[in-house]
């Protein structure tokens, strides 16, 4: 592989946000390895690493300014900081060295460096620094050779980048609420698995992953989930419904849809949720409620009546109603329904990491 086509895999490797790729790159020279990342490749790291090693550059140096904010990734030695305030006076056209860099600052060390736009207020900035002989021809080119293929790989990393970051968001949400997803082959086994789902399903229902690739369910509850895949198979296109568990209570809805031209077989899963493995502290702040008062709602929450729930909270039936009271004022509801629907429709349940939603013990 040619050093131009190592380094063009390398760079949309890390656009891809990706540490595959790149296996058969040039990977650090031992001798210097002590000064490379642990944990090569690591998105633009990776990429750097490969144009340290190809110009026998002893630092690279990656910089993306976008309205003011910097973001840096370097790899080598140490040897001094690029002039961000002077970069502006860089052309993006030419590749400089350190007899001509825009820079205020003192340059001890043999310098090539490039800047390109990635857009209006933002632009990258990519340095190569050694400590003696002065970089070859070749080595400027390389980075010429680079400028056509830089903003675009940018600009798609940082638009992965964010569409990852909102997709986690989602993703985090539909775990607060015990929501997620599974991709079946028309065989029963589970191709794909919204993250963290297998591990919510045997917490909460014992719902396993057996050794195939399929879901251990039970034998009435299996022979009706291979019924509707066969269903599915030979074209029934409504969506079915699917009890996983009825208690604790697992629900699967199953679609045929297509993703990328290709049918697939969609299953959209929900499992309980419990108010009393919500922080207590979260309930309170939310209704401005003391912490018996909570106790208590999160007990109505979950389907407890007045007398179960006195009964579990090891209290007096006068004082669960004398208490509930309170909750149906505090939370402007006349009744324990009231109180179900207000706490169901609320925030409370998403919290950023959604720790302890589908676990059953009081927090």
């Amino acid at each position: 592989m040619s050093d131009e086509t190592q380094l063009l895999t390398a760079l949309f490797t890390a656009a891809l946000g990706q540490a595959e790729g790149t296996q058969n790159a040039i990977k650090p020279d031992p001798a210097r390895s002590q000064n490379w990342p642990n944990n090569w490749p690591n998105t633009w790291n990776g990429f750097l690493t490969i144009l340290a090693q190809i110009t026998h550059a002893d630092t690279v140096q990656l910089h993306l300014i976008e309205n003011g904010r910097v973001q840096h990734w370097q790899v080598g030695d140490d040897l001094g900081a690029v002039d961000i305030a002077a970069s502006d006076r860089m052309r993006t056209s030419r590749v400089y060295s350190q007899s001509d860099f825009p820079s205020d600052l003192k340059l001890d060390f043999p310098l090539r460096a490039i800047r390109w736009r990635n857009g209006n207020d933002a632009w990258g900035i990519l340095t190569l620094r050694r400590r003696a002989d002065d970089f070859r021809a070749i080595d400027g080119q390389h980075l010429s050779n680079l400028l056509p293929y830089l903003a675009p790989a940018v600009r798609g990393w940082q638009s992965l980048t964010r569409d990852r970051a909102q997709a986690d968001i989602a993703h985090q949400i539909c775990a607060n609420l015990g929501a997620g997803w599974i991709l079946f082959a028309p065989t029963g086994q589970v191709t794909a698995m919204a993250v963290g789902l297998a591990a919510r399903l045997e917490v909460a229902a014992g719902i396993k992953l057996s050794a195939d690739g399929r879901l251990r369910l039970a034998p009435t509850t299996a022979r009706n989930l291979r019924d509707v895949l066969n269903a599915m198979a030979n074209g029934s296109a409504d969506p079915h419904s699917l009890w996983l568990s009825t208690s604790p209570r697992v629900q699967m809805i199953l679609t045929t849809e297509q993703h990328a031209g290709i049918d697939v077989l969609v299953g959209r899963v929900r499992h309980d949720v419990m108010a009393g493995a919500l922080p207590l502290s979260r309930i309170m702040t939310a209704f401005d409620l003391n912490r018996s008062e909570a106790r208590l709602a999160a007990a109505l929450c979950d389907g407890l009546s007045l007398s179960d729930a006195a009964q579990t909270l090891d209290w007096t039936l006068e004082t669960a109603r004398s208490t509930s009271k309170q909750i149906f004022a505090h939370m402007g509801v006349a009744g324990q329904p009231g109180v179900v629907r207000v706490m169901q429709a609320s925030a409370i349940w998403l919290h950023p990491t959604g720790k302890y939603l589908w676990r059953n013990d009081r927090q």
